[in-house]
């Protein structure tokens, strides 16, 4: 038996910038003093460009070891792969180099701060394995409209008890692993003892009720005209000069729409959706004054005023999901319609109710469903928000309420987020044009699948195809729903999709090819292999024919081309 273990592998941060020192972290048990040689190979999809081996001394006293990646050509923006193999064990993980967050904004929750948090760091410790650069510190706050608490400890409006010391600690733990730590902030939430003392900034029902949710909070006017809305937007330039906050999430409820303001006991029909624009961009303006990163997102609650915040200055479209936008089908359309609105990454808070549903659901059933919506969410470009904590994950929008991942599933979802980082160029290319409809099924004959049923669109019992292309790829990504009977995305799944094999592909190409290759992140380690093809002809000219092996859940058929 071995003296030692490779237990884990992955980056020091949870994203680069060019120029960047890069070091990769060793989990090691190691049951006697001893010396090891440690190889890495660093990839570009299928291309090996660099090894390196290094020789290090490992003890039964520690068990975390970084290695520099040295001379390796990472100078380029980019996602990476990253093999490490110490004698006959091997493990994978992958980093990216950026320009800015919100390229790549694989976003993520925090909402534990109690007293015996202080000291913990295994949430944040597990935000970076899972290469999240951005996270909402979630109802950290003492007040809604009173953000800053005012004390080390004190209890928020839902009766919490919390410690501003482990809010402050877990900021600073994100800020060393290259982790935006986000505050959380409602934009027209108030307690009722506030909205007693200032009833003429309240928003009101059309029969003079005010709006509000339960007794809990009261719904605010934000107009240009209103004193709330200097209020909130102060309480936002505190939280970032205050907290070190990176920047804001602006919440909204979905409701109301409309309603009716009664400022200087005037009474005006306010159009909320008309006033969102401005609120956030005013907010962009403090951040970019009070800290270098001002980060911003505003929650489109089911997408209702996408058209009107998606092109406002926030650094990514934000879009809880909600019924009736319950199939796979309409994660698809919010994630391409809200691309096309805004030209920025999109990410779908999409939460899996089917984790609080144990009655009903078994843990396999929820995790098939997790791998299902993530790999919907994922192909078509856009990020999912669901997980956070220490493998936690969401089944709704109160995120104190997170249900944790059985720890037999944690390994293929880290497999996932290796994944969209290791090829996130091809995955989120804002540039790249979807023709799933145009070039794919029914009459059309540019990419012909046989072996199966097949579909352009998310749908139940067939496989998707993906088609997109771009200036150097064409890609095809594959998402297996067949013996999928429900396309409810958030409801457990009673059987793991039927793995497909030999799949025939015919693509007609009028590019010159470099080569063709497909992955997985359900297998393999994410890695590349290089298909054969051959060519073969058709009546509109010159196709190549080719087999994809297998299909398990999600599989990535990717071309390169010579431009």
């Amino acid at each position: 038996m071995k003296d030692f273990m490779l237990l884990d592998v992955y980056p020091d941060k949870s994203q680069y910038k060019i120029n960047d020192k890069i070091n990769i972290c060793m989990d090691i048990d190691c049951k006697a003093e001893c010396s090891i040689k440690v190889d890495m190979q660093l990839y570009y999809f299928n291309d090996c460009i660099c090894v390196q081996s290094d020789n290090i001394n490992i003890s039964k006293e520690k068990h975390n070891y970084n290695i520099a990646l040295k001379n390796m050509p990472v100078d380029e923006l980019g996602g990476y792969g990253v093999i490490v193999s110490i004698e006959n064990m091997e493990m994978s993980t992958a980093f990216d180099v950026v320009n800015h967050w919100s390229d790549r904004p694989r976003y993520a929750f925090l909402s534990d701060f109690y007293k015996e948090d202080e000291s913990d760091d295994k949430d944040v410790l597990s935000l970076l394995k899972h290469h999240i650069n951005i996270v909402q510190f979630y109802d950290w706050m003492y007040k809604h409209e009173d953000l800053i608490p005012k004390t080390d400890y004190y209890t928020d409006l839902l009766d919490r008890k919390l410690s501003r010391i482990a809010v402050e600690n877990k900021i600073e733990l994100c800020r060393k692993a290259g982790i935006l730590p986000q505050a959380y902030g409602a934009v027209y939430a108030a307690s009722k003892e506030y909205y007693s003392m200032h009833k003429d900034m309240a928003l009101y029902t059309n029969d003079d009720r005010p709006q509000n949710l339960g007794d809990w909070f009261f719904i605010m006017n934000i107009s240009e005209e209103s004193p709330w809305r200097e209020h909130i937007l102060d309480e936002f330039r505190k939280t970032v000069t205050e907290m070190n906050f990176a920047g804001i999430h602006m919440d909204t409820y979905g409701f109301p729409k409309m309603a009716y303001s009664k400022l200087n006991e005037h009474r005006k029909l306010e159009k909320l959706n008309e006033q969102f624009p401005s609120l956030i961009n005013e907010t962009k303006k403090i951040l970019e004054k009070e800290t270098d990163e001002n980060a911003l997102t505003f929650n489109a609650v089911s997408n209702w005023s996408i058209e009107d915040v998606a092109v406002s200055n926030q650094d990514a479209v934000y879009i809880e999901v909600w019924d009736p936008q319950d199939t796979y089908y309409h994660l698809y359309q919010l994630v391409k319609r809200a691309r096309e609105l805004s030209g920025k990454q999109v990410i779908l808070a999409a939460y899996l109710k089917c984790f609080t549903q144990k009655e009903k659901y078994t843990d396999d059933e929820c995790h098939i469903s997790m791998l299902l919506a993530s790999a919907t969410i994922f192909a078509c470009g856009g990020f999912h928000f669901v997980i956070g904590e220490d493998n936690g994950i969401l089944p709704d929008p109160y995120y104190v309420n997170y249900a944790e991942v059985n720890e037999k599933h944690r390994k293929d979802i880290r497999n996932y987020y290796d994944f969209i980082v290791r090829y996130g160029d091809l995955l989120f290319d804002r540039d790249s044009i979807d023709n799933s409809m145009t070039y794919a099924n029914g009459i059309n004959t540019e990419y012909i699948f046989e072996n199966g049923e097949f579909s352009s669109y998310p749908k139940s019992d067939r496989v998707w195809t993906l088609v997109k292309a771009s200036k150097k790829y064409k890609t095809v990504s594959l998402i297996n729903y067949t013996g999928i009977k429900s396309d409810i995305w958030n409801e457990g799944k009673e059987t793991h999709p039927e793995i497909l094999e030999n799949i025939q592909v015919q693509i007609l190409i009028d590019e010159d090819i470099k080569g063709v290759y497909m992955t997985s992140p359900d297998y393999n380690n994410c890695m590349s292999e290089k298909l054969e093809y051959e060519h073969c002809s058709i009546d509109r000219g010159r196709a190549i024919k080719l087999i994809i092996p297998k299909l398990k859940i999600w599989t990535l058929l990717y071309i390169e081309i010579t431009n």
